[in-house]
């Protein structure tokens, strides 16, 4: 089978797992928007994990709450749907645990606290191990932006899927490949810090980065901004789309100050995204960005500020 999955570190644990197990022998990397747009055509030979479910398909895995908003799927499909901390834990669990996968221990405790955002300050100041990993793979974290890398992210990707089923944790981080990026990742963090500063406001609970136009995008994970903004408790990252065209939001509860209370991915459906209950995104083309984003983040400061 073909695995279709999100090229981040879920869809990476995701895949080695579906590999391991013998499920799929080839993978495409998809953007959730491409698959709920009909622009990847999915048959019964596909395996999808970590995206929306398509009609069809052969097999869906899936941990995302507003996927049950939006179908009623119960019985449709082959597979299993159930919010966990990340999809993975769903499919080392359906296909035997750890009878069937032995050597992925260290590797799905930091994919449930990554996907999860289950991380303590020190996980993500000085992350280690699958951790670090699991950030050198976020695409937000921005590696991809940076093509002095050997091997893309695309191609590191396809690597590690195959490399996690027989390396240790530490084989994984001396491979070279991953050793170019670690080192980026932290000459970048002093920059990325900066860069944050200056495009950044609060409103009350929220914190809103907003990035559009900024050139470089410098490297730093996602979860580091928690740790600046310790007093608001959700933030929205907003960055230029695809091509330089529209924007996507990316909304996301603190995983330091644990206050919030608002169902993101519920707000993120309003504007045609999705997500969880405590992370989500949406986008939004050059015709629709300058009325959405402003509404959806007034609807987002209302709701995390009543």
């Amino acid at each position: 089978m073909r695995l279709v999955t999100r090229s981040d570190f879920d869809g990476l644990a995701c895949g080695a797992l579906l590999l391991a197990a013998g499920v799929v022998d080839h993978w495409t990397f998809a953007h959730p928007k491409d698959l709920q747009d009909g622009l990847v055509e999915i048959n019964e030979n596909d395996c999808l994990a970590n995206v929306p479910y398509v009609e069809g398909c052969g097999l869906w895995f899936d941990h995302h709450s507003s996927e049950f908003e939006r179908n009623q799927l119960e019985g449709k499909y082959k597979g299993e749907s159930r919010i966990t901390p990340s999809c993975a834990r769903i499919i080392y669990e359906y296909y035997g645990g750890k009878e069937t996968f032995p050597n992925f221990d260290d590797m799905m405790v930091a994919v449930d606290k990554v996907d999860s955002g289950n991380l303590t300050i020190d996980e993500i100041m000085n992350p280690q191990g699958w951790i670090l990993v699991g950030f050198l793979m976020d695409p937000r974290t921005g590696l991809g932006r940076w093509r002095q890398f050997t091997v893309s992210n695309y191609q590191l990707m396809e690597k590690l899927m195959v490399a996690c089923k027989d390396k240790s944790t530490a084989e994984i981080l001396e491979m070279p490949d991953v050793k170019e990026r670690i080192e980026v990742y932290e000459e970048q963090t002093a920059k990325f810090k900066e860069m944050v500063k200056a495009h950044t406001r609060t409103e009350g609970n929220v914190i809103i980065s907003d990035l559009r136009g900024v050139d470089p995008i410098y490297t730093g994970n996602r979860f580091m901004i928690y740790s600046m903004y310790p007093d608001q408790n959700i933030s929205a990252w907003i960055v230029n789309g695809r091509g330089g065209h529209g924007c996507s939001a990316a909304v996301g509860y603190s995983i330091l100050n644990k206050t919030c209370k608002i169902n993101v991915g519920h707000l993120m459906l309003k504007y045609n995204g999705g997500g969880h209950e405590k992370v989500g995104t949406c986008q939004f083309s050059d015709e629709t960005m300058d009325e959405g984003l402003p509404k959806m983040l007034k609807e987002l400061c209302e709701l995390a500020n009543a």
